[in-house]
């Protein structure tokens, strides 16, 4: 147990402990610049999210062939009337414009928003477009105009391109996850695409949330097309986000039927041919029809998959869906989709099947049949973009015949998947840019998938601190019990503020009397009270006296707790008190039996 002083001391304290027969008086001041210290007003949220007359969360995706079509979503107020495009051939100069021909938008899906105010979302498909070839447009009302925005259509034929692959963006979006997209297209300023694998948001209607998720992309959204998969929180209960469908136009060439699975799975279950690889959105998110259809939900999804992928043209297939196959999250699981999708993934060699929901990074593949190739060479992948996180271990996967071959906890990453020709390089990188993960899908004509694992160039980074033993106990003024009255019976009580800091593995504080005289009890002089002084912190009053006493006590590691430290004398009605103070020096100790 180590001693220090009463004021700024890190471990013991001596206090004077005062009680008087005359009148205390206590007085204050506070010298505050009140007009310093009052707080900025927060912006209101719906006025920073409102929409105008001009275009904004602009966002390409497909409906149609990515090499001859392009479909663009932007929003507006309700003011606008004759939402409009103009579409133009690339220039190296400002004189495409005189080629631009106007297209009006075909939807135009009015919502009212949670923050209280009425959106427009406008939709424009271009068709008849020419492979691999640059466009120039902008979005308007015939008056009003966004800047021009440039896309590319995909080669009809297989050619090399990269993409980007996020896992759940969801919380503190603009704070967190804005500076991830933009290294992500800092690496890779060619994709071709963004593949969300859900989860954009946290609450499915809140329009602040997707306020930040395109702000976050910014213009880069209008220029780079997104492929994504819906996540638990574009959901509140059955009801996916308003905002899927209304700001997205997803391709409508999911499974065709009738019911409300099929109506589930509409805008929420889609693929897209691009550039020789399929890739195929899943709706895992089973509470989006009652408990009685949740089999036909999947069962639906399974025959429409390994349709797909039988008859697939592409030497290439990405697969991405919410939920893992083999999740990271120990206590999570997902048998009944595993049951069903895993053999028809593992039937035709998916390449990859990149998922989110756990927030964290797991990589590995199917063991039974592993040879240098590792089972059919389907790598399934659980990341994570924004910064909400969790543990991980791989027990459900060990347990499910799966390994891992990289897990990573408390890191925002992105991942870039670049194909070429018989060969797929994916690569995961951190929020700054740091090598995590890497391995190439090789596919030699006429011989069998390799997949070999390339962490030569993964060079480990460790980051790390050291923290100093600290046992810290910071006290206030030495408290004042007023003053005694003769005569009377009565408990005076008073208390005095601890601040506490321990870097131990427990810590106690206890105080002492370290007198010889009268231990436990105020003194005046040769006078003591009748009564031993109690202390308490947050339990019952206990006497103080010669032996230390235990006020509080912590299991583990604290910084700056604050505490009251309260004592209390009992006087008695008959109890003779001398004129004059009573007093006694006392010692607070902070001490630990596991530093």
């Amino acid at each position: 147990m180590n001693a220090a002083r009463w004021r700024h001391a890190p471990v013991a304290h001596r206090a004077m402990l005062v009680g008087a027969l005359t009148t205390a008086m206590f007085a204050g001041a506070w010298n505050v610049a009140q007009s310093q210290n009052e707080p900025t007003p927060a912006y209101p949220q719906a006025d920073k999210h409102r929409p105008s007359t001009l275009a904004d969360r602009v966002v390409l995706t497909w409906e149609g062939d990515p090499s001859n079509s392009q479909s663009v979503t932007w929003r507006t107020d309700a003011t606008v009337k004759t939402a409009q495009a103009q579409l133009a051939l690339s220039g190296e100069g400002p004189s495409f414009k005189t080629g631009a021909s106007t297209v009006l938008a075909t939807r135009n899906l009015t919502q009212t928003t949670n923050l209280g105010y009425d959106s427009v979302y406008h939709t424009v498909r271009f068709t008849g477009l020419a492979a691999k070839t640059k466009y120039l447009y902008r979005l308007g009302d015939g008056t009003n105009w966004s800047e021009w925005y440039e896309f590319q259509t995909a080669s009809a034929a297989a050619e090399p391109f990269s993409f980007v692959y996020y896992g759940d963006a969801q919380n503190d979006i603009q704070e967190h996850w804005s500076r991830v997209v933009r290294q992500a297209f800092k690496e890779a300023p060619d994709t071709k695409l963004f593949l969300h694998a859900g989860d954009l948001i946290d609450s499915s209607t809140s329009d602040s949330q997707w306020g930040e998720w395109f702000n976050a992309g910014e213009w880069v959204n209008g220029m780079v097309p997104s492929f994504a998969t819906t996540g638990n929180h574009e959901y509140s209960g059955s009801a996916v986000a308003p905002q899927w469908n209304t700001n997205f136009a997803w391709p409508q060439n999911g499974p065709q039927g009738t019911g409300p699975v099929y109506d589930a799975l509409k805008g929420t279950a889609f693929y897209t041919d691009f550039q020789g690889v399929r890739f195929i959105s899943m709706n895992s998110n089973t509470a989006a029809v009652a408990s009685n259809l949740r089999t036909q939900f999947l069962d639906v999804q399974t025959a429409w998959l390994e349709d797909l992928l039988k008859n697939n043209p592409n030497k290439w297939s990405v697969v991405t869906f919410h939920h893992p196959m083999f999740s990271n999250e120990p206590a999570r699981n997902n048998p009944e989709q595993r049951n069903r999708w895993l053999p028809i993934l593992e039937k035709y060699g998916v390449d990859l099947v990149l998922q989110g929901h756990d927030h964290s990074y797991g990589r590995g593949n199917v063991i039974q049949g592993t040879t240098t190739e590792g089972g059919n060479g389907t790598m399934y992948v659980v990341s994570v973009s924004g910064p909400k996180m969790y543990g991980a271990d791989d027990s459900n996967w060990v347990e499910n015949g799966a390994q891992v071959k990289r897990i990573l906890t408390n890191t925002q990453l992105y991942q870039v998947i670049s194909v070429e020709g018989d060969r797929m390089t994916y690569k995961a990188k951190t929020a700054t840019g740091r090598l995590h993960d890497q391995f190439t899908i090789d596919k030699p004509t006429g011989k069998g998938k390799i997949v070999t694992d390339d962490l030569a160039n993964v060079k480990p980074q460790s980051v790390g601190a050291t923290v100093p033993g600290t046992l810290s106990l910071e006290l206030g003024a030495a408290p004042t019990l007023g003053a005694f009255t003769p005569g009377v019976a009565k408990d005076y009580e008073a208390g005095v503020g601890a601040t506490i800091t321990s870097t131990a593995g427990d810590a106690t504080l206890s105080i002492v009397d370290p007198a010889t005289t009268a231990p436990g009890k105020l003194v005046n002089g040769t006078f003591a009270l009748a009564q031993p002084l109690q202390a308490a912190v947050s339990g019952a009053f206990a006497p103080v006296g010669g032996a230390p006493l235990a006020l509080h006590s912590y299991s583990g590691p604290v910084s700056k707790d604050p505490q009251t430290i309260r004592f209390k004398q009992s006087i008695g009605g008959a109890e003779p008190l001398r004129t004059g103070a009573y007093a006694k020096s006392l010692t607070l100790s902070l001490s630990t039996t596991a530093p």
